[in-house]
């Protein structure tokens, strides 16, 4: 079992760096096969193996000889670990699995998906995918109404974050229509009440603040790196304009995930 999800994870860690390259061009990310982006030639499955693609074919693409970026490789493998500490984190008495843990393993792996998704996007082009969103919320919806219909779970903090997400989606949209243009901003306000419906507001907590030593912990290596004093990081608007936060918001939302499913899961 342990194998199979971690196959499973980087299937899906392969899926992600697919999609976060071709999602924000807008083209199909279900239909089209993969192909080389430097020689356009498609890939066959031989290609397409997770992880052991790469070390076969020395991280070059058969066809043209074009070095392929490590990150894919790096994305695959940690994409497999992921699956596999949430399995573990899951405290599962395999063979004998709870519906309840089911359906919560299978909404935290989606979840997953999409907070990878919309923090690969942001690093690369600092924007928060509203597609990507749209498509989680629909998702948690359907697993609120399991758990109002199926465990009597009280609706109200649910309402209130879905609602005030539909008012922001709603806004931008309106923003976009009127000005042509994106509020990076209110994206963030999107994806943190998008967070908000799966997480409890103790945990997203603990999230921003996560997201926040992980930011300037990051800042210090890049100043260690380029032998600046460290006292030269500031933080002003101009600098700020260019941090992707939405990046650092969803691997800290993965971490303290993780962190407390183990906590609820093994306590005692």
């Amino acid at each position: 079992m342990y194998i199979l999800i971690y196959i499973m994870g980087t299937i899906f860690g392969s899926f992600l760096t697919l999609a976060v390259y071709r999602i924000p061009l807008k083209k199909d990310i279900t239909h089209e096969r993969s192909f080389c982006p430097k020689c356009n030639h498609r890939l066959e499955f031989l290609d397409l193996i997770p992880v052991f693609s790469y070390i076969f074919l020395k991280g070059k693409c058969r066809y043209c000889g074009e070095k392929i970026r490590i990150r894919y490789l790096i994305l695959e493998i940690l994409s497999g670990l992921i699956f596999l500490i949430l399995y573990i984190s899951m405290k599962f008495n395999y063979p004998f699995f709870e519906i309840d843990k089911m359906v919560y393993f299978v909404m935290l792996i989606i979840f997953y998906i999409t907070i990878a998704l919309i923090a690969g996007i942001d690093k690369e082009y600092r924007t928060i995918n509203r597609g990507v969103i749209i498509f989680g919320t629909i998702i948690q919806v359907f697993y609120i109404l399991y758990l109002c219909i199926v465990n009597n779970t009280i609706m109200y903090r649910y309402s209130i974050y879905l609602g005030l997400l539909i008012l922001c989606l709603l806004f931008d949209k309106l923003l976009k229509t009127k000005e042509n243009k994106s509020n990076y901003l209110l994206e963030l306000i999107i994806f943190c009440l998008y967070i908000n419906l799966f997480v409890d507001s103790i945990l997203f907590i603990f999230i921003i603040l996560t997201s926040s030593v992980i930011l300037l912990w990051t800042k210090v290596i890049q100043k260690l790196k380029q032998n600046v004093n460290l006292k030269s990081i500031d933080f002003k608007k101009e600098n700020l304009n260019k941090i992707g936060f939405g990046f650092y918001i969803g691997i800290s939302t993965i971490i303290v995930l993780i962190i407390q499913n183990f906590t609820y899961y093994w306590r005692g």
